[in-house]
């Protein structure tokens, strides 16, 4: 009797020359390219027949084998040569270090096969970076596909490699476990990855390589709060142009999915994001605009949306949008910083002394929220002001401004912090504060009740138009703003239009 992999090969021969090209009509109309957006490009693949299907057991592959690295890129370098094709990796469980993929190839993994990495102790060198499946030079047109997300799995046996994080072994690289440099046209689907040693499924590098689309695909490690945790195992961190990401569940130690510098034109939609750090710009935020996540269901992730960055890795980054999404006990809903691991003991102190603006500093603008709907997080933390349902802390150099609250609804341990930002517009949003049982509704014209703290802020709340609140060091200062939020070094003359104390004034 036939295996199944022999079954599929035989079948995927009967079909008529280049009938099938490794993509699928449904995958085209999938797209969901957004108004204006260029559509994220599909590998363009031969037909693949018995002739161009390599199966690793034929290059000498192995269940019993402790080592099947030579055999599978054997089979790679098959394809290659071949012009490209498919390699199968059939049922069983089978041991692997280092693999590169040419182009015009599929790595298909077959129900119930695991492509497991070589243990820690067995891998020859623990300071090298190199990812564990990567693409040759250049190569361009692959796919990564399973059968099943269920069985169809990439084990990276990552415990060991987390331990060496913890005991700060000297020296140690993880590579991630899937990434390709360069190239265009890279497609995954339909399978898992678990416990990566580091990142799972990393995007380009210094904006090179484009045109990726991943779908159906889950990946899990375990919490950073975790008993045993894991660390940086970042879910699918993108650091080029053009990516779709959609029907992913993501459940792990560091970002869930999370877009780099040089990363444009992302759009992520219709995931599940559990454990995690939430979906996430930066903290390298270079070159970036144009991202789009919606549709995401956040479970117990200790972050909603974040936007981190500092001075010295940032710029303009702009048009971001976060829509349609449903949040459940998560620690920090929505959080704009531009004090990435640095925040000063005060918006006071930040003032009083501001960096040199400078081409790398972060200039947030352009963002927009909208129909969100946050609750269930009543945890009491040991410092409740990192827990926030909205965070957003510009610099006094660079103000975070034209953010937009769309339909926001929020039910939250804790309040809302605003410094150093302008132009923030919230409409027909909702706030309940659970810690003092403060509420805030769509009525409303005041946000103040659940209001922690803001410093050198101006918002309007639930207003079509104007300003409604100002937030400056107190509340009977002699400060004076211009109507787009400027500090004035003195009182406005005759004939002015300012702000001060909260209010707007005319002389």
């Amino acid at each position: 009797m036939k295996s199944l992999t022999q079954t599929f090969i035989l079948l995927l021969s009967l079909l008529p020359a280049m009938s099938w090209a490794g993509v699928t009509d449904q995958e085209a109309k999938e797209q969901n390219t957004p108004e204006g957006w260029n559509a994220v490009q599909l590998p363009q693949m031969p037909a693949i027949t018995t002739a161009n299907t390599f199966t690793i057991t034929d290059y000498g592959a192995s269940v019993s084998s402790a080592d099947n690295t030579q055999a599978i890129q054997a089979a790679l370098d098959a394809a290659n040569k071949a012009g490209g094709g498919m390699v199968v990796i059939p049922a069983g469980e089978w041991l692997f270090g280092r693999i590169t993929i040419g182009s015009k190839t599929i790595l298909h993994l077959s129900k119930n096969a695991t492509l497991k990495l070589l243990a820690f102790e067995d891998h020859p060198d623990h300071t090298l970076k190199t990812p564990y499946i990567t693409g040759k030079s250049n190569a361009s047109d692959i796919i990564i596909e399973g059968e099943s997300k269920e069985t169809s799995i990439i084990e990276g046996q990552g415990g060991p490699w987390w331990d060496a994080v913890e005991a700060k072994v000297s020296g140690l690289q993880r590579g991630a476990m899937i990434r390709f440099h360069q190239g265009q046209r890279y497609l995954f689907r339909n399978f898992r990855i678990q416990n990566a040693p580091g990142t799972n499924l990393t995007v380009g590098q210094s904006g090179k390589g484009a045109h990726t689309t991943i779908h159906d695909v889950d990946i899990f490690a375990p919490a950073s709060t975790a008993a045993d945790p894991s660390h940086n195992t970042d879910g699918i961190p993108i650091w080029s142009q053009y990516v779709n990401i959609y029907n992913c569940l993501i459940d792990t130690g560091d970002d869930n999915v999370v877009t780099d510098s040089n990363a444009q034109y992302i759009h992520v939609w219709n995931c599940q994001f559990k454990a995690g750090h939430g979906a996430s710009l930066g903290s390298y935020t270079v070159n970036m605009h144009h991202i789009i996540y919606e549709d995401i269901i956040f479970e117990g992730t200790d972050c909603g949306f974040r936007l981190k960055s500092n001075i010295d890795r940032s710029g303009d980054v702009h048009d971001i949008i976060f829509r349609n999404c449903t949040m459940t006990n998560v620690a920090t809903p929505i959080q704009i910083t531009a004090w990435y691991d640095k925040v000063p003991e005060s918006p006071e102190a930040a003032e009083a002394s501001p960096e040199a603006k400078k081409s790398t500093t972060p200039e947030y603008h352009n963002i927009l929220i909208q129909n969100v709907t946050a609750t269930g997080y009543n945890t009491k933390n040991s410092n409740d002001k990192n827990y926030n349902a909205i965070m957003i802390y510009g610099r006094p150099e660079s103000y975070v401004y034209d953010v937009t609250f769309d339909h926001v609804n929020i039910s939250h341990r804790n309040g809302i912090r605003m410094f150093f930002c302008k132009d923030i517009k919230f409409i027909d949003c909702s706030f309940t504060k659970t810690r003092t049982n403060q509420t805030v509704t769509a009525t409303d014209t005041d946000l103040s009740p659940v209001m922690e703290k803001s410093y050198q802020v101006i918002y309007s709340w639930n207003v079509t138009s104007g300003i409604n609140a100002v937030g400056t060091s107190s509340a009977n200062d002699a400060t004076y703003y211009s109507l787009q939020g400027y500090r004035l070094s003195e009182k406005p003359g005759r004939h002015s239009v300012y702000i001060q104390n909260k209010k707007k004034w005319i002389r």
